[in-house]
């Protein structure tokens, strides 16, 4: 067992580190092993200091005695100014067992004012729904709050200081709440420090982060900061990228060995893990493109600990060691299926057609489940708006427009998708200028040098890259129903198109002989059929197109990406479909065929998907794969799996990910959940487990094991 985790610098030993040994024979020093029930549970129980802390009622008077003083104070500045008494004053969480404490109690005002925020914007931009839908046309759109990251490189460099330093040279109302924030942080830390007795978060008060552990609990300090103040921090940055100098230099003053740092990081992505438990979205650490003995701890961790979360990307080029890609492949065959594989040339091509510079791209992140933006220079809102692919087809069956051609229909339905597109901009837009009111970030700003240069927060366009995302989804069911509108209609003449209209509307009832001819008979996308790939690509080309030109409002244009997740939520609301699909089933995942309907195998599944060309995606596109444990048994069973990941890659794929599932044991988890409580799924861009899932979401991997064995 590794003796980690002394959390006090000891004077008494003369240096800043993790003790190594037993002090002075005195007491025992915990491991992590010995602290992770304590450690995985750590949001649950918190016991609040109240040395040198405010109550609720002192923090509710002075913000209420602020907003009275300042009635017409600007949002950021008001905003900054409830962070910052919070940071300073309201108790902070006593976790001397824990290297990554840093907890705070908001007694609700963060979300209250956030509200007020949208209240705000309401007033402020006229017919503004800063969180909407349209089930009939197949759309929505919101402020999307859920896909930002900081500038990483820039905090581990600057420090809090030197972050202090940078606003103070500015004059905008920005500079002045990051000036505000920061010292607030700054001051946090020193609280945390006294509190818990860890010289690290003492030390990042006052410094740019100098070993491992500092660099760690300055990311951490931040992340958690940024999320309590209503952004949601989507990725930790290139882990391997970001912290080897850390670790290097580390090892070289003998302050950790490998092993101690194996440890340190499981503590840190420990950390992750326990906020949601796996119940929300992942915590996305990146891997590569660059290879370095960092990578090979931090994947050596997220093996050990099988957890949910973090969920791993790995930037895969031809170059990647075959060690480490078999390293990677054992986790993913053994269960730690929370990793997609991206093709680093495929984005950084994509990212550069569509207006970033070389360097810029090779420079990205994935900032949300598969979605890259430049790091520290893009704010991607990659989940601002989707665009439900399938509905659009049907408001053109239910139009009642009469098409006396299949190209005709065709014609029909992307005209539809230009127009839902148009509708959803104008939607966007409102919302794209509303998020300044809603919830200005100085924390965030303040890391990234153009909001510096410009005075304005990333809720105003401050980054240099302002893009919305547009996930276009379902790409498979929308396939498989024109080439089924296609046969039924024009080449069998099996029904009209009226006659179809009222078969959706039955809901295939009274229609069964004919469903079952439409389930077998046309070809199905995920086969490698030319004539139905061939409809993928139009359409898939034609809704890139469409949006790479549709400006949003914050100086930027829509980014599509091509992928399909809350499948089963989503499944719920929509119609049934020309493919057979009956009303409310479950939708298609990804770049995924239809449940059951790949039926030639994975290399036909592969084929079909890479006659799309990625790099009209650059906001992000995935194949699901899912796999029998028999198929990757053994060492052969990693080198299928890395054979596979490098074919798609090489072949110019952007992004892959797996299932590996038995049927039986999945019926199994159903029955007796107790004896897989760490079974994993991939479910879309994060990973739970498996019986957390609802009852309809469990059948629908069941149905695709099924289809598999």
């Amino acid at each position: 067992m590794n003796n980690l985790l002394l959390l006090r610098d000891s004077s008494r030993k003369g240096h800043d580190s993790f003790a190594r040994e037993k002090l002075a024979g005195q007491m025992d020093i915990a491991t992590f092993e010995d602290l992770r029930p304590q450690l995985e549970k750590q949001y649950e129980h918190v016991h609040y200091s109240q040395e040198n802390c405010w109550t609720e009622d002192q923090l509710r008077q002075a913000w209420e005695t602020h907003k009275k003083e300042h009635p017409d104070e600007e949002r950021i500045l008001s905003r900054a100014f409830l962070i910052a008494l919070i940071l300073r004053h309201a108790p902070v969480g006593e976790e001397p067992f824990n290297p990554f404490p840093g907890k705070f109690q908001t007694f609700g005002l963060l979300q209250e004012d956030l509200k007020e925020g949208y209240k705000l914007a309401a007033e402020k931009v006229p017919g503004v729904n800063c969180n909407g839908i349209d089930m009939d046309l197949g759309f929505n759109w919101m402020v999307d709050r859920s896909h930002v990251a900081p500038d990483w490189k820039n905090l581990l460099a600057l420090g809090l200081p030197g972050l202090i330093e940078r606003a103070k040279n500015g004059t905008s109302p920005l500079h002045k709440a990051v000036v505000m924030v920061y010292e607030a942080l700054a001051e946090f830390c020193r609280r945390v420090a006294m509190i818990n007795d860890n010289p690290a978060y003492a030390k990042i008060a006052g410094h740019a982060p100098k070993t491992l552990h500092e660099a760690f609990a300055l990311a951490y300090v931040l992340h958690d900061a940024i999320e309590f103040s209503g952004e949601e921090v989507r990725t930790m940055g290139c882990f391997d990228a970001l912290y080897i100098d850390f670790y290097r230099a580390d090892l070289a003053e003998g302050r950790l060995t490998r092993e101690s740092a194996k440890e340190l990081i499981k503590f840190f992505m420990t950390a992750f893990y326990a906020r949601y438990q796996g119940k929300r979205f992942g915590k996305n650490f990146c891997f590569g493109p660059d290879i370095n003995e960092l990578s090979y701890l931090g994947m050596e961790a997220y093996y050990e600990l099988n957890t949910v979360d973090p969920k791993l990307s790995v930037l895969v080029r031809e170059d990647m060691p075959q060690d480490f890609a078999e390293l990677y492949a054992r986790c993913i065959r053994d269960g730690r299926t929370a990793i997609v594989s991206l093709n680093y040339q495929v984005v950084v091509d994509g990212l550069v057609r569509h207006g970033r510079t070389p360097d810029d791209a090779a420079d990205f992140v994935p900032i949300g489940c598969y979605e890259p933006a430049v790091a520290g220079k893009e704010i991607s809102c990659s989940g601002s708006t989707h665009i439900f692919l399938p509905i659009p087809l049907l408001s053109v069956i239910n139009s009642g427009k009469d098409y006396a051609t299949f190209e005709e229909f065709k014609t029909g339905y992307l005209e539809q998708i230009r127009k839902i597109s148009t509708l959803m901009q104008e939607q966007q837009i409102l919302c794209d200028l509303a998020w300044k009111y809603v919830n200005p970030v100085p924390l965030l700003s303040g890391t990234f040098e153009s909001c510096m240069e410009s005075g304005r927060d990333i809720s105003d366009s401050g980054a240099l890259y302002n893009t919305t995302g547009c996930v276009c989804s379902y790409l498979a069911d929308t396939v498989d129903s024109l080439e089924a509108v296609r046969y039924l209609v024009y080449e069998q003449k099996l029904c009209t198109l009226p006659e179809l209209r009222q078969i959706l509307k039955d809901n295939w009832k009274g229609h069964e002989k004919l469903r079952s001819t439409v389930l077998r008979n046309p070809a199905k996308w995920g086969n490698n059929d030319p004539h139905v790939d061939a409809l993928a690509v139009e359409v898939a080309s034609f809704v890139s197109r469409i949006l790479f030109n549709l400006p949003n409002g914050r100086g930027g244009s829509f980014f599509p990406s091509l992928y399909g997740q809350m499948v089963v939520e989503r499944g719920k609301a929509i119609g049934a479909l020309p493919s057979g699909r009956l009303a409310g089933e479950p939708m298609s995942k990804n770049m995924d065929a239809v449940i059951g309907m790949d039926r030639n195998g994975i290399t036909a599944l592969m084929n079909s998907v890479l006659k799309v060309d990625m790099r009209q995606f650059p906001c992000g596109t995935c194949l699901d794969i899912m796999l029998h444990p028999s198929a990757v048994r053994g060492d052969d069973g990693v080198q299928i799996l890395v054979s596979i990941i490098r074919t798609f890659i090489a072949h110019g794929g952007s992004g892959i990910q797996f299932n590996i599932f038995d049927a039986a044991v999945l019926r199994d988890a159903q029955v007796n959940p107790e004896k897989y409580k760490n079974l994993q799924v991939r479910v879309c861009g994060w990973n739970v487990r498996f019986t957390d899932l609802t009852p309809e979401a469990q059948e629908t991997f069941i149905r695709q094991a099924e289809a598999i064995a």
